[in-house]
């Protein structure tokens, strides 16, 4: 993980079971703050992709299949599709 170069300003107790786990998770190399920062980065990630799943659950849409632009990147990425497996086939 890359290091911040923000400097380490504060100490953070934390039980001796909360420490045990973020030892377990914690990689060569890695400070336990590098730890709490990746798994903070985890949380954000998971809720951005909650959110998204409730905009794709109440979300209220407008069909594509009739929108020219939407159908010619459907085309294009049909056609870029079927270069990459003649390509892969080829090797």
């Amino acid at each position: 993980m890359a290091k911040n170069c923000n400097p380490l300003t504060e100490k953070v107790l934390v039980s001796t079971d909360t420490k045990q786990a973020l030892m377990s998770i914690k990689e060569p190399g890695e400070r336990y703050g590098d730890v709490i920062e990746r798994v903070l980065q985890d949380r954000k990630k998971q809720d951005f992709i909650a959110h998204l799943d409730m905009i794709a659950k109440e979300g209220d849409f407008v069909p594509l299949d009739n929108d020219p632009e939407y159908a010619a990147l459907k085309k294009e990425m049909r056609r870029e599709n079927k270069h990459r497996q003649a390509g892969a086939a080829v090797r």
